[in-house]
């Protein structure tokens, strides 16, 4: 059984966002775990805490959870499976441990849109997710709601990534849904289609010609409008999208690039390059 996991703070976003998994769960009989953290960076030994604070957070925490699962479960109609986590520590360094665990089909993430995302304790902490917990990452704008999908998008650079795409990850998210594949070049304005990305193309088609991809080519020196407008014209229930490390299409590393997950509205579904195999950078947290 897949399993789905929807982090939370118990914010208007991240109750979307959850509400957005436990349908996404019911739609292909996954297993749904609700996690929270309870963030406490600074080491107790360092701090004067009196002796029943932590206490006290654990039980704001489970009674929040506790709220919160009987919804879901109600939403539901108890039609799947549904546990829950509550963690104290980093939220980001609980969510990659809990992932390892869980080893989720996706982390699904709530966002609010706009100035207010960087003080937000779980949008702030969205983009490290993304870039460094080897698990596929689904991000839902704070209004939108769970519908079939029907309409995938694949944003890529054709750049020399043929052999680096997570072809498994793309294969099983359209294969789960039967989808429609949309693929997604964009490229500066001032600078040509040339063959090498034809060649890319090509060797991408080949790889999902059973989903008979539609290509779609692009210029605009700014990608985040550039998408917006094409989904005006192209509606898409999911982006699928790849932060890579190195390349031009590094979405996530550049403040602009943002745009994209803030400024939307349909969900973006960031997939590593390859899929994670082993569970060291977890090992290295808990030493």
């Amino acid at each position: 059984m897949k399993t789905i996991l929807a982090p939370t703070d118990f914010s208007t976003s991240s109750i979307n966002a959850v509400n957005y998994a436990a349908d996404l769960a019911l739609s292909i009989k996954a297993k749904l775990v609700l996690f929270h953290a309870i963030p406490f960076p600074i080491a107790v030994s360092e701090i004067s805490v009196p002796g029943d604070f932590i206490d006290d957070m654990m039980e704001v925490g489970q009674r929040d959870m506790d709220d919160l699962y009987e919804k879901v479960l109600n939403r539901t109609r108890d039609r799947i499976s549904v546990s829950t986590v509550i963690k104290i520590g980093s939220v980001e360094q609980e969510i990659e441990k809990t992932s390892w665990n869980e080893k989720p089909l996706a982390i699904v993430m709530g966002i609010r849109s706009g100035k207010s995302l960087e003080r937000a304790l779980m949008g702030s902490s969205i983009f490290h997710i993304m870039n460094h917990v080897g698990f596929p990452t689904l991000i839902i704008p704070e209004n939108v709601q769970f519908s079939e999908i029907k309409h995938i998008g694949m944003a890529c650079d054709l750049k020399q990534i043929d052999d680096k795409l997570p072809f498994e990850t793309i294969t099983e998210w359209l294969s789960l849904f039967k989808a429609e594949l949309n693929i997604i070049n964009i490229s500066a304005q001032d600078k040509d289609f040339k063959a090498d990305q034809v060649a890319e193309s090509i060797g991408i088609q080949t790889r999902l010609n059973s989903f008979k991809p539609r290509f779609h080519f692009l210029t605009s020196d700014n990608i985040a409008e550039e998408l917006s407008e094409f989904t005006r014209i192209h509606p898409l229930d999911l982006l699928m999208v790849f932060p890579r490390r190195h390349g031009l299409f590094n979405l996530f590393h550049k403040k602009k690039s943002r745009l994209i997950v803030t400024h939307n509205q349909f969900p973006v579904l960031s997939i590593h390059d390859r899929k994670p195999k082993t569970n060291s950078s977890t090992e290295r947290l808990q030493s």
